[in-house]
């Protein structure tokens, strides 16, 4: 089963993040700040990172970017940023990620075609055919 990890302060939108994957068969981890976001990144080796900029607890999005790209762990995880913050794409293109998506503009059914074109074709749930 592919795993996704979502990297979001905002509860409700992570869950609803969490709630979209899962239904589809994916594996989804939730991380509420950039450290815990790290961790799980590093110890559970997602498919994807769907990554928040603006975090809770001294490490922004930036922050985590870095240090995953640094990582010779975490260094080939695609990294889909999605924030509120329209002037920061290209720094985010340089750090290593894959795409910068402003949440305003992105619905959750393009969130998930985004994720297929970087970790592959939806898994086939149990019962359902292909």
């Amino acid at each position: 089963m592919k795993k996704i990890l979502v990297v979001e302060d905002d509860q409700p939108l992570a869950l609803a993040y969490q709630k979209k994957f899962t239904q589809v068969g994916f594996a989804v981890d939730l991380a509420g700040d950039g450290q815990s976001g790290l961790s799980k990144a590093t110890l559970g080796k997602p498919d994807l990172i769907i990554l928040d900029i603006m975090l809770p607890g001294g490490m922004n999005g930036f922050d985590v970017l870095q240090q995953l790209k640094l990582s010779e762990v975490t260094k080939d995880i695609p990294v889909i940023v999605m924030t509120n913050l329209a002037e920061e794409g290209e720094s985010a293109r340089k750090l290593g990620a894959k795409e910068y998506l402003l949440k305003v503009n992105v619905t959750l059914a393009e969130l998930l075609e985004k994720a297929k074109k970087y970790i592959g074709e939806m898994p086939v749930k149990a019962g359902q055919s292909v």
